[in-house]
Parts: structure tokens; C-alpha cells; sequence
């Protein structure tokens, strides 16, 4: 009987614990306040507001080129970021065209209660473009498109199943939902992946009703359009390690680049790359769209 209480206590435990991983997914404990707006930049803008398929309210901007034009970028941000965060790292290429930037469900001013890492952000990344071309449909007739890490996931995705987009930037993409789950946790918690990811993973499939693999960024980039795409990873980043950005880059068609930033850890091409991040983004984009 002790043995038996003994291994009771042990999978009471081992659920508590996984079920505690899921939440740390679909909380980020690192959510940025809404702290950077548009016109700390000087940039006229409109707020607005629109629904997912499902029922949240979800935020955006629409940021008009200073001076006209038809040239569109259509930004997605990262896990446990927001609108502002991009906007900050992009916000010089306002000059040369119009901007679209939204807060995915429970990031920035969005609704939502959870997020999903991409399995239920498809559902945003979907009512944001048909938002764009009911509200400004002269935007939507060139544009490109740009996302960084979780964003750039739903980028994949999103580029895979609308052609429209003249080109498409990749920043720190993932190339599966488990395997950045693994990754995430031996950085923070130095742990294998069996046990405690494979049935973190488990946990998170079943509180959502869907298999977390199933819409993997690797999945969807062999189906990527014969049209421009730039793929970009840091030296230094440790949650998308540069192998991880090249397999993607290597299924993805031509015509592509790859682009290692030096020094640069996750999320910070910006910071690292400077004036360089700039330029190589108003290039590709110049040529482009």
C-alpha cells in the first residue's frame, strides 16, 4: 500500500506540474505592457477593432505610408509581445509604406485569455487580413509580409495559403510546436524532453482540442509560393537556433534568402543588426512589393 500511495502522489504530482507547463504557453510570463504607440514616432495612425471567427475583439493600427501609396506590410508579432513591440523594430519603413499591425488574442489590447502559439492564432491571422481588405482594400493589392518568431510562424502559414502576398519575411520562425516547446524547456527549466515536455505537450493538445503539431510552420513551408521570401535568425538565439530557421529556408521554394544575424539573440536582429536590419528590410521589401 505504500508503494501504491507512493506512485498515487508521484502522477498527482506529474499532472500538477504538466498542467502548471501548459498554463506557462498559454501565459507568457513575460507579457510586454503596452507601453509604444505611433506617434512616439510621429506617425498618424487609426485604431481599430475587429473579430475572430471564434468571437474576440482583437486590436490594430493602420498606419498610413507619409506619403501615399498602395505598398502595404502586413506586420504579425511575437509570443508574449505586442503591436507596439514590432512597431518600434519597423516603424522607419512608414516613410516608404503603409502599415497594418493587430495584437493576436490575449497580447496588447486584444481579447482572449490565452495563447495558443499558433493553434488558435490562425483564427486572428485570418480575420485581420479579411479586416484589411474589407477596410482598406487599395492596401491589400501589393503587399508583403512580416513576422517575427511566433508571428513568423503564422507567416509561413498564412504566406502558404494566400499567394496574394507579393513576398514575405521570416524573422526567428519555429519549425514545429513541439520542438519549440522542447527547446523552451531546457533553456528555462534545464529539462529533457521525456518526460516533461512530451506530456506537457500531451496536456496543452487536450485543453485545446487539437493537435498542437498540426499547423507547424514545417508543414506549411513546402507549400510556400514561388515568390520572394526572406528568412532571418540570430547567431546567438537559443529558442531558434539558426539550424532550426535553415530547415525551414531549405523546404521553402525559390526564390529566397537566408540571412544570419551576428551576436543577435532572440528576438534582437534589431538591436544587433542596426542600421544593416534596416536597410536589408527596406531592400527586400523595396524590391519586392
Amino acid at each position: 500500500m505504500t508503494w501504491l500511495w507512493l506512485l498515487l502522489s508521484l502522477a498527482v504530482l506529474y499532472a500538477a506540474v504538466t498542467w502548471w507547463g501548459s498554463d506557462v504557453l498559454f501565459h507568457p510570463p513575460k507579457m510586454l505592457p503596452n507601453e509604444v504607440w505611433p506617434e512616439q514616432f510621429g506617425l498618424a495612425y487609426e485604431k481599430v477593432s475587429f473579430r475572430s471567427s471564434d468571437g474576440l475583439t482583437l486590436a490594430g493600427w493602420l498606419i498610413p505610408c507619409k506619403t501615399p501609396t498602395g505598398r502595404t506590410l502586413f506586420l504579425c508579432h511575437g509570443w508574449g509581445d505586442n503591436k507596439g513591440d514590432l512597431l518600434k523594430r519597423v516603424h522607419p519603413l512608414a516613410r516608404d509604406f503603409n502599415l497594418f499591425l493587430f495584437d493576436f488574442r490575449s497580447h496588447g489590447e486584444s481579447q482572449g485569455n490565452r495563447t495558443t502559439l499558433g493553434m488558435e492564432e490562425g483564427r486572428d491571422f485570418e480575420s485581420a487580413l479579411e479586416f484589411l481588405k474589407g477596410a482598406r482594400p487599395e492596401w491589400t493589392r501589393r503587399m508583403g509580409l512580416f513576422g517575427l518568431s511566433m508571428g513568423a510562424a503564422m507567416a509561413v502559414r498564412g504566406m502558404a495559403e494566400h499567394p496574394d502576398f507579393s513576398c514575405a519575411l521570416f524573422e526567428a520562425p519555429f519549425v514545429s510546436f513541439s520542438r519549440v516547446v522542447a527547446q523552451f524547456t531546457r533553456n528555462n527549466f534545464r529539462l529533457p524532453f521525456f518526460p516533461f515536455a512530451y506530456f506537457t505537450i500531451k496536456v496543452i493538445g487536450w485543453r485545446v482540442g487539437a493537435d498542437p503539431d498540426a499547423s507547424s510552420p514545417i508543414l506549411c513551408a513546402p507549400r510556400l509560393p514561388a515568390k520572394p521570401s526572406l528568412f532571418i535568425a540570430g547567431e546567438l538565439d537559443r529558442l531558434m537556433p539558426p539550424s532550426e530557421v535553415r530547415f525551414l529556408f531549405e523546404a521553402a521554394a525559390e526564390p529566397k534568402e537566408y540571412w544570419l544575424v551576428p551576436k543577435a539573440e532572440h528576438g534582437k536582429c534589431w538591436e544587433a543588426g542596426g542600421e544593416t536590419y534596416q536597410r536589408r528590410l527596406k531592400e527586400f521589401f523595396d524590391k519586392n512589393i
